[in-house]
């Protein structure tokens, strides 16, 4: 039977993510999956850095709500992975691979510091953590064709070109132009996912009749690290009501001005994980599990629910591993 917990406070924009655990009495603990052990022992390792997560929700709201969860925990693990990222880096020679490739021809200009480019058919950008390329293709006019077409398109140039990873996902439409008529295509890791970080991707803005525009590699190897004990659902979801969770809830913005404060009822009915990268990028960076707290958010004096959903990082302490 779901268990429901209550807790009141003002709730919403974080005045700082945290993975320090909020102790205290907040009502009945919400019950783990009826699959968690017991926390192993463990030698510690390097303490991880904080994970990134946005400070603001995407319409400035402050948030005066009441939470409370009422699902159940069905699906979260006691302990879940890490992942390390080492982000892409071309030498010369590889960037020259790269440009050969694509066709593009030319001579390798080493601008310093790790950067080159390449001029010829296009343009071959590289530098720590990106690689562009700018096709010497002519705007064409026509029709895009159906999502499904625009994706199989990116995905057929990337492993025509030789660079298609083989941790790559379906991909996704991130926007789409009707003047002149283009689409971009998103592509992140297959695993772990979901996946909140927008990056590690790679990006390939598609034409008319096939042709392929530009694309950009922000792309990494990724290795599981070690394995981490999560935090009780209880604590995570104290996070959530004591200003210290990411809340994004998307208004009608005719009803609800941009930065403005929200008040009324959050009710919570699923829990799940995610992950989300923390780091420096230039040094290894890695992806976290995050807790993901979906529901509905009636908001004060009105009728009508929308959705909510709540970020909590899921680690009890960065530096100690289970595994």
């Amino acid at each position: 039977m779901p268990r429901r917990f209550v807790t009141s406070a003002r709730s919403g924009v974080i005045a700082g993510l945290s993975l320090l655990l909020t102790l205290g009495t907040i009502g009945p603990a919400l019950a783990q999956d009826a699959t968690q052990e017991a926390e192993p022992s463990s030698e510690l390792t390097t303490q991880l850095p904080a994970v990134s997560l946005p400070t603001m929700n995407s319409q400035g709201f402050v948030f005066e709500i009441t939470s409370a969860y009422n699902g159940t925990p069905s699906g979260t693990p006691a302990q879940a992975p890490v992942y390390a990222m080492n982000e892409q880096t071309l030498d010369i020679d590889e960037t020259k691979a790269v440009a050969d490739k694509l066709g593009i021809g030319g001579d390798v200009q080493d601008d310093g510091s790790g950067t080159y480019t390449v001029s010829g058919d296009g343009t071959l950008y590289a530098t720590a953590g990106l690689v562009q390329y700018v096709s010497a293709t002519e705007t064409q006019d026509g029709d895009l064709g159906d999502d499904a077409s625009i994706i199989a398109t990116a995905r057929e140039w990337l492993r025509g070109t030789g660079q298609l990873p083989a941790n790559i996902g379906d991909g996704s439409i991130q926007a789409k132009i009707e003047s002149p008529a283009r689409a971009i295509v998103i592509f992140q890791p297959v695993s772990p996912n979901p996946l909140l970080s927008s990056t590690p991707n790679i990006t390939v803005t598609v034409g008319p009749n096939g042709s392929v525009y530009e694309a950009a590699w922000r792309w990494a190897d990724i290795t599981q690290a070690d394995t981490y004990q999560l935090r009780p659902l209880d604590q995570a979801f104290a996070e959530v009501s004591d200003r210290r969770a990411y809340l994004q809830a998307s208004l009608p913005s005719d009803q609800f001005a941009d930065g403005s404060s929200i008040a009324g009822n959050a009710v919570y009915s699923s829990v799940s994980l995610a992950y989300a990268s923390s780091g420096v990028p230039g040094e290894t960076q890695y992806l976290q599990p995050v807790y993901v707290f979906t529901g509905t958010l009636t908001p004060e004096g009105s009728d009508a629910s929308y959705p909510i959903t709540a970020y909590v990082p899921a680690l009890v302490n960065s530096n100690q591993p289970v595994g």
